[in-house]
């Protein structure tokens, strides 16, 4: 279930913050300010996803590793 809900942004970038904002806007070959804002929350997003799963994946296999070990089934390679 997703809840609708409203994040207000109104953010003014002046000198070298806008000149980065514009580069990053004529990279991403988006028009409109408010999809180069909403790409970069995406983008970040995702990546942050992608992070919390290789580190779920890697809590399982040290959880496994430490089962095994513990069952004397497993020899530590260090």
């Amino acid at each position: 279930m997703i809840l609708q809900k409203k994040v207000p942004l109104r953010i003014d970038f002046e000198d070298t913050e806008a000149e980065k904002f514009e580069v990053v806007k004529r990279h991403m070959g988006l028009k409109q300010n408010t999809e180069v804002i909403r790409a970069l929350v995406s983008e970040k997003y995702n990546e942050i996803r992608v992070l919390e799963e290789k580190r779920r994946l890697q809590r399982i296999r040290e959880a496994e590793a430490m089962e095994w070990l513990e069952k004397g089934e497993y020899k530590c390679p260090m």
